[in-house]
């Protein structure tokens, strides 16, 4: 029984021998090589693997030498046979250089799961810059938006009912889509339907007085943009602009096609504005884009002649 066992011990004992020098050399000899010291890759790793070597040719030996003495017929060789010292060597060098090749390919594919990972964890704080600049500017429009309303209403509410129900449809609109709203990309025809409640409420507020110019050309229905960017362009209008001049009336285009977006903006500045030297909404509004198209877009905004102007362009072909 014994001796029918001896060659699964044999090689239970060799197999484990090999496989532990295998991962020794790979996980342990080179190891030093990441200290990029000359030292250690001169010096340190060619003693290692002589040393690690001889501690296998010496173990190989005793393991010989126990089966011999046991009577296992194949370990009759004697010790000091030169065949026996070839092939004892090479089987240490070829587990050696085995495990060499596969340090450096797990290390190989270690560097790439390492950047592929670093890159998702990029994108991912990107996207969440994004949404929290999504968030800021909706956070500073609906305040601004929601008290001079709220102001509105409460006068109206008195004077003209009518127009006070339409204020509060147009505001629920609005704060239903700020609310609603937490996608990175959205369609352009969904920010329109708030541009336009907007443009509505400040008509509402100054007695239809404004002159404003909208216009839009929507061949692309499922066109989509990052939200609040046209939102930003008409709440800038509002806040910074003259738009009691009928010879300058506020100027709004929009267009969609299959390969781009354009939102234009023309407005006559208020007297008090700082809508050209400090405008953190088109600041914002830049960023937003450069993060989000990368070179796939244009964007220029300011003084033509008398008029605070803003031009995007955005190509949504390969976007």
């Amino acid at each position: 029984m014994v001796t029918t066992l001896l060659p699964l011990v044999v090689y239970l004992l060799f197999y484990s021998l090999n496989i532990s020098l295998f991962y020794f050399h790979s996980g342990v000899v080179l190891k030093r090589a990441y200290t990029k010291k000359i030292l250690d890759i001169l010096l340190y790793i060619p003693l290692l693997t002589i040393l690690e070597l001889a501690v296998y040719f010496v173990l190989t030996y005793l393991i010989t030498l126990l089966f011999k003495k046991m009577g296992y017929a194949y370990y009759q060789e004697t010790f000091l046979q030169r065949r026996y010292l070839l092939v004892t060597l090479w089987r240490g060098i070829y587990f050696i250089l085995y495990g060499t090749g596969y340090h450096f390919l797990l290390s190989y594919y270690q560097k790439k799961e390492k950047a592929f990972t670093q890159t998702i964890e990029n994108e991912k704080l990107k996207n969440d810059l994004l949404r929290a600049e999504q968030d800021f500017l909706r956070a500073q429009i609906n305040p601004h938006l929601l008290f001079n309303t709220l102001s509105f209403i409460k006068y109206a509410a008195k004077k003209n009912p009518g127009e006070a129900d339409e204020a509060v449809m147009r505001l629920s609109g609005i704060m239903g889509f700020a609310l609603d709203n937490n996608t990175h990309m959205i369609r352009l025809t969904k920010e329109l339907e708030q541009a336009e409640n907007i443009i509505g409420l400040n008509q509402l507020r100054f007695n239809h007085q404004l002159h404003i110019s909208y216009i839009t050309q929507i061949e692309n229905k499922q066109a989509t943009i990052i939200p609040i960017v046209l939102l930003t362009l008409i709440e800038n209008i509002f806040k910074h602009g003259n738009l009691m001049d009928e010879r300058y009336p506020a100027e709004i285009y929009i267009r969609s096609t299959d390969e781009y977006i354009i939102l234009q903006t023309s407005n006559l500045p208020a007297q008090n504005s700082n809508a050209v030297s400090n405008n953190k909404g088109l600041l914002n509004i830049s960023s937003r884009l450069s993060q989000t198209y990368k070179e796939g877009y244009e964007f220029c905004h300011g003084m033509t002649d008398n008029l605070f102007k803003v031009y995007i362009k955005i190509n949504i072909r390969n976007n």
